[in-house]
C-alpha cells in the first residue's frame, strides 16, 4: 500500500505545477540526504535548506529514500573512497586532525569512511543530477504526459476505488 502511494505521489509531482528547477533541487538535496548518515550534523543542515528554501520537499523525500538504498548498495565503494581520502592521501593528514579537533566538524562524522566518501559522492553529484532532473522533467511533461494519460491502463488505474482510497493521480 505504502508503495502505491508512492507511485502516487511521484506521478503527482511529476504533473504538478511547481517549477521543474524546485522540484530538482529538492530532489538534490534529498540525494545528499540519502548518500549521508542521519546521525550526521549535515543531514539537520540540508533538512533547514530545505525549509528555507523554495524546493520541493516530496522531491526530497523521495530521492531521500532512493538515494539511501543505493548507498547501501553501494557501500563498499563509499568505504574504499573515505578510507582513501582519510588514510591513504597522507597530504590531508594535518587537515583532518585540524577539523575532529574542532567541536563543531566533530560531530559531522567526517572521519567515518563511508559518511566522507557519502559526501564526496554527493557533492560530486549535484550538478549533473540537478540538471538531469531538470531535462527529464520538461522532457517529460511536453513529451510524454498526454501520452501516458491515454494509455489504457492508466485509465483503468486511476477509475479504481482502491487507486482513489490510496490517494492516487488527480487531475490539476
Amino acid at each position: 500500500m505504502l508503495f502505491l502511494r508512492l507511485i502516487g505521489k511521484l506521478a503527482r509531482l511529476l504533473r504538478s505545477g511547481e517549477s521543474p528547477a524546485s522540484i530538482a533541487a529538492g530532489f538534490v538535496m534529498g540525494m545528499m540526504i540519502g548518500f549521508l548518515s542521519f546521525r550526521t550534523l549535515f543531514t539537520p543542515f540540508i533538512i533547514l535548506l530545505i525549509i528555507i528554501f523554495n524546493v520541493n520537499i516530496s522531491a526530497a523525500i523521495f530521492a531521500a529514500v532512493l538515494f539511501r538504498l543505493i548507498a547501501y548498495l553501494i557501500d563498499p565503494v563509499l568505504h574504499s573512497l573515505g578510507y582513501l581520502l582519510l588514510a591513504d592521501f597522507s597530504v590531508l593528514r594535518g587537515t583532518w586532525t585540524f577539523l575532529y579537533n574542532l567541536p563543531f566538524f566533530r560531530h559531522t562524522r567526517f572521519n567515518n569512511t563511508v559518511v566522507l566518501g557519502g559526501l564526496l559522492i554527493g557533492l560530486v553529484l549535484i550538478y549533473p543530477v540537478f540538471i538531469a532532473v531538470k531535462r527529464l522533467l520538461v522532457a517529460y511533461r511536453d513529451r510524454y504526459q498526454e501520452k501516458i494519460r491515454r494509455w489504457k491502463i492508466v485509465q483503468l488505474l486511476r477509475g479504481s476505488k482502491v487507486f482513489q482510497f490510496l490517494g492516487g493521480i488527480r487531475h490539476p
